[in-house]
Order: structure tokens, then sequence, then C-alpha cells
């Protein structure tokens, strides 16, 4: 079982965690647990309680209220939510719906995910959606599964869901015209997770950008090869933060050194990457709204 701490759950809920004391104390909302040296601690049901009562309180509903109802009321007040997509403002309804996809991932539920993303692209364009709600979904995944509170294989299930609903998005667009920019994508040796250039892909080649992209756990030496025939006026790549800086930063002096005729740009954990050093002809994307500017610029 999983031990968070009520900071844990002011980060994942969004609510303080001074109000959480207070809704403890007059409604009896939440129980925490003790540890044998009487540290209080919530479970995953909590968690998941709380991100619910969350939604329910950004929709509207009055924390008294949503403390008298029956497990029966609580969970129709949760359905009618999602069935009607969430009318809030727009930074509370981010939140629920981020929310929301935390407990689908938390619970396996794909019919969940799917009705939320659903929902999602009845109010916005797949692209919006993917920069508004997954993105954000994606960086909170990684805190949660960098300190534990997520499993593997609750990671990857979202994971391949997501993955699979942004290559069908990209099978969709339409086919760049042969002149324009031509990006060159890829991940480095021993890199295998690529949602996330998987989704960089979707917003150049929405914007009507040639895109190559070549996958996981590319060698150095094929990289090279295929830029010699493809001749990609820019490089792309996803770098994860390893366990040696030194590695890191040397990959991209070679990249540099290596690719002299093409922009590189790299993207990965922000608070890894702003710490090295960056040649002229690359470029560190801190996030999908960074590249967005820089297309847009």
């Amino acid at each position: 079982m999983i031990k968070y701490s009520i900071k844990d759950l002011e980060k994942f809920s969004g609510i303080k965690a001074h109000t959480i004391r207070i809704w403890e104390q007059r409604y009896q909302l939440l129980k925490p647990q003790r540890t044998e040296t009487n540290i209080r601690f919530y479970d995953d049901e909590q968690l998941k309680y709380l991100l619910n009562v969350s939604l329910l309180v950004e929709n509207g509903f009055r924390i008294s209220q949503i403390c008298g109802f029956s497990q029966e009321e609580f969970n129709e007040a949760l359905r009618d939510i999602i069935d009607k997509g969430y009318p809030t403002k727009e930074d509370h309804q981010v939140n629920s719906i981020i929310n929301e996809l935390v407990i689908a991932m938390l619970d396996l539920d794909e019919r969940r995910f799917e009705k939320i993303l659903a929902s999602s692209l009845l109010q916005r364009s797949f692209e919006q959606t993917l920069v508004k709600i997954i993105y954000p979904f994606l960086k909170r995944i990684g805190v949660m599964w960098r300190i534990g509170e997520v499993s593997t294989a609750q990671e990857h299930f979202i994971y391949q869901l997501i993955r699979q609903k942004i290559i069908v998005a990209i099978d969709g667009l339409l086919i760049p015209s042969s002149d324009s920019e031509k990006y060159l994508l890829f991940l480095p040796k021993s890199e295998f997770n690529d949602l996330l250039i998987l989704l960089f892909t979707y917003v150049l080649k929405n914007r009507g950008k040639q895109c190559i992209y070549l996958g996981v756990d590319i060698p150095f030496r094929d990289l090279q090869h295929v830029t010699d025939i493809s001749k990609p006026e820019t490089i792309f790549t996803f770098i994860k933060a390893p366990a040696s800086k030194i590695d890191t930063q040397a990959y991209i002096y070679e990249l540099s050194e290596a690719f002299t005729s093409q922009n590189i740009l790299i993207t990965g954990n922000p608070y890894f990457m702003e710490e090295l050093e960056y040649p002229d002809n690359v470029l560190l994307i801190t996030g999908v709204d960074d590249l967005i500017t820089m297309l847009e610029d």
C-alpha cells in the first residue's frame, strides 16, 4: 500500500492542506491512518476519493452537500459531470479532467479514460486536448512515478492508451508539401519511451511540417546514415533524466559536432536539462508550449 502525506494530497488534488484538515475536522471527510511512530498517512482509496471530491467542488457542489451524499448519490453526481463534459471555468476544468485521468489510471479503467477524452474533444481540438490536458497529465504522472505513487503497470497502461490515440491522430493528418521544413525525430540508444516525442510529432505535422520518425533506441551511426539520406533541416530528440550528467553533456556535444548543417532540438526533464550547456546549433525545448512558441515565431 502506498502511503500519502497530506502534502501529497494537496499536490495531486489541488486542495490546500489547510482546507483538507478543516474538512476532516468539520465533516470527517477523510480518516487518516497512523504509522507505528504516530505519523498520519492516507492510502490510494482516500486519494481517489479526494480527487473525486475536488471534481465535485469545482463543478459547484458544496462540501457540506458532498459529505451528506450516500455512495449512490456521490457516484451519480460524478457520472453526471463526466457525461456533461465538465461545465466549469477553464483552469478548474483542466484540473478536474486531469484528476479524472489520474483516477482512470489508478483504477486501470479504459472506459473512463475514453469518456474523459471524448468529453474534452467535444470542446477542444485534438491538439488543444494534447497541450492543455494530456501534456500536463503526463507531467503529473512523471512526478507520481518518481516518488513511487504510481506503479509501472499503471503508468504503462495509460501511456499505451494515449500513445494509440496520438498515432491514429497523426495518421489522420494531411501529408505536408514536399518543400515544407523537414524534421527528423528519434530517441537515442537505450531510450524506449516515445510518448512525448510522438506528441511533438503531432504538433509539428499538424502545422504542415514534414516529419520522419525513426522510433526508439537509435544508434548514433544509424542516425548519421539516415540524416545523410533524408537531409532534414532539424533533428529533434528526447532525453530522459539519466544517471550521468556527464554522459548527457557529451551526447549533446556529439550531436552538435556531427550535424553542423542541422538545427538540433532537445527536450527532456527541464530541471535536469537546464543545468547543461548547449552549443549554438542546439536548442533546449522545455515543453510543448515552448515548441509552439518557437514555431509561431
